[in-house]
């Protein structure tokens, strides 16, 4: 479809299109700053916090099958983990509604996941320390 389009048909166009886009300075604050409660002096931002939390509630329910093994009581404690790092995370950070809300539901997939390898880093870590400790016990301040 080629047809003539002059200047005018383009400033009919091009003019509304200008006016709807303008960004007004007031309503350019960022997602994850507005609606925040102030806490004890902690700004809270309830709608994110909300987002984050509902995040990891829906995406529990496909975790894998290993977790479900665990019973539903460490199942909860999981989850209640999981809604206390988004939480915090949250509040520390500020991010944006829908990053927020796609890290919850992450957490809440993979959350198992991720305490599982932090708790064999933490075993690899506390291992090395005492046998590097073991090696040098009984030698002398010379010896070592």
């Amino acid at each position: 479809m080629v047809g003539s389009f002059t200047f005018p048909k383009f400033l009919s166009f091009w003019l509304p299109a200008l006016a709807v886009s303008i960004v007004v300075p007031e309503a350019a604050i960022p997602l994850g700053k507005r609606f925040l409660v102030d806490l004890w002096g902690l700004p809270v931002p309830v709608v994110t916090c909300v987002l984050g939390a509902l995040g990891i509630a829906a995406s529990r329910p496909f975790t894998r099958k290993s977790e479900a093994e665990l019973g539903w009581k460490l199942r909860g404690l999981v989850t209640l983990i999981m809604l206390v790092v988004v939480e915090l995370w949250i509040v520390e950070s500020q991010p944006s509604w829908l990053f927020a809300f796609v890290v919850a539901i992450g957490l809440g997939f993979s959350g198992f996941s991720l305490l599982e390898l932090f708790g064999d880093q933490v075993k690899d870590f506390v291992r090395r320390a005492f046998s590097g400790a073991a090696g040098t016990i009984g030698k002398g301040p010379d010896q070592q």
